[in-house]
């Protein structure tokens, strides 16, 4: 897998590296450049530029092997999330949002395989490859998500009965693909038309909003769900922990 490759070469520079990775896309969680890394020049006086090498990498990796990438710029360590929206822009990411949505992912940058002499709007072929991994209400689907939901509370450390409800339709209160109420302490995830391990991923993070909230954590927080806020962080960083662990025990999640 291309997180291996990536640690192998660049692993001295880097103080974490998360991607997500299965038959159709990639999912970049975090790329994060040791401090004193960040800055440094070469012997030749030019900057290393490590996130910049490994976004390179990565991105002909992805289109070498017809791969969506995904991504949610944060502010950790006090970088402006504009900018880091303008840097992956270089590399060919747009918003996931408007026109080219694409509601198999949650990310809000999204960036399609390209090719020479590929048009640019590849959407409708990367569609049909998704389709092999994309959820159903089959029995088998529906109980391999209940298994998941078990195995994170379990890491999680939840005892009680949160509600998991898996949404095949769109609803007025599913504003955005999942959500978690604070007051009924309920998860809602909506599941048609995406991957499964996207909708494993929404589950763990919104359960870890869960977590926080029994702990305690939401009780003097004025809005936990912005975004950048440390409670989103975490739940992204924790989420991204939770599906390559159950990866591990499931690969053929990846497939």
């Amino acid at each position: 897998m291309i997180e291996n490759q990536l640690i192998e070469k660049y692993g001295e520079y880097l103080d974490q590296l998360d991607i997500s990775e299965t038959n159709t896309s990639l999912r970049l969680s975090m790329i994060k450049v040791k401090p004193e890394y960040r800055y440094q020049k070469s012997n030749f006086g030019n900057n290393l530029k490590i996130g910049t090498k490994v976004m390179g990498d990565l991105i002909r990796y992805a289109d070498a092997n017809l791969k969506i990438i995904t991504l949610t710029p944060d502010n950790i360590d006090g970088v402006n999330v504009n900018n880091l929206v303008q840097f992956y822009k270089k590399f060919g990411f747009k918003m996931n949002k408007g026109y080219s949505k694409n509601y198999e992912y949650t990310d809000t940058m999204i960036r399609y395989p390209k090719k020479p002499g590929m048009k640019e709007n590849f959407k409708p072929i990367i569609k049909t490859l998704l389709r092999e991994a994309i959820m159903t209400k089959d029995k088998e689907d529906v109980l391999d998500v209940s298994d998941f939901v078990n195995f994170t509370k379990d890491f999680l450390g939840i005892d009680d009965n949160v509600k998991v409800e898996l949404a095949f339709e769109k609803t007025p209160d599913l504003r955005t693909t999942a959500y978690y109420n604070n007051d009924d302490r309920r998860v809602k995830v909506y599941v048609k038309d995406r991957a499964k391990i996207d909708v494993m991923r929404s589950i763990a993070h919104e359960l870890v909003h869960h977590k926080q909230n029994i702990d305690g954590r939401f009780d003097n927080a004025e809005d936990p769900g912005a975004d950048g806020s440390e409670f989103e962080n975490e739940a992204n960083a924790i989420a991204g922990l939770i599906i390559r662990k159950w990866g591990r025990i499931h690969p053929e999640i990846y497939t």
